[in-house]
């Protein structure tokens, strides 16, 4: 049996892309409708869809692990400490920003969440608005995290290509000497 081959003007780098978008599409819709849900959760609001707005917590998993897969090839072979400046390499500046400053304020909401809530009685309640301003705070991290993963793939296609120096070790995106070898690498180039 014959193995399907893909069309010749289909490359790696366009299939890349059109497999992004509707993950990219996915997590933008869930941190929009996030920071609705925690908006609305702030000023003490009855959450629209009620309890139906939980379904956002079990739609992270529904981006997060494709993010999660998609980081871990932008980043083989790069040092640890370079991780996320390697997977956010295709965002602009104020969306790594953006990232880090929704990670604080998620750590310091969870804080007030924990201090502020000393008293379980009321929390028997999944839909009690300051248990869901707990938690959707995590939503937009991850909503947000997932969404410039993709975005950055999807800017920068070279994270996703496999790429090798010339005596064949793997080489990562942003690296100009093997970091095996030590040979200086020569540029992509663009087609």
């Amino acid at each position: 049996m014959a193995r399907p081959t893909w069309p010749q003007d289909i490359d790696q780098e366009h299939m890349m892309a059109v497999l992004l978008l509707p993950f990219m599409a996915l997590a933008a819709a869930g941190l929009l409708l996030s920071i609705g849900v925690h908006a609305a959760s702030l000023f003490g609001l009855h959450v629209p869809g009620g309890a139906l707005a939980w379904s956002l917590h079990i739609g992270i998993f529904v981006v997060w692990i494709p993010a999660v897969l998609v980081a871990k090839r932008a980043n083989r072979g790069r040092p640890e400490r370079d991780y996320w400046r390697t997977v956010l390499s295709g965002c602009p500046a104020w969306m790594r920003y953006a990232g880090y400053a929704l990670a604080a304020y998620a750590l310091a909401n969870f804080l007030w969440f924990i201090a502020t809530n000393q008293s379980q009685d009321h929390l028997k309640n999944g839909n009690d608005a300051s248990v869901i301003r707990a938690f959707s705070g995590h939503w937009l991290v991850f909503y947000g995290a997932a969404f410039a993963i993709f975005y950055s793939a999807y800017r920068n296609p070279r994270l996703l290509l496999r790429q090798r120096c010339r005596d064949g070790h793997d080489v990562s995106a942003s690296d100009v000497f093997c970091p095996t070898c030590g040979k200086k690498l020569s540029p992509m180039r663009a087609d």
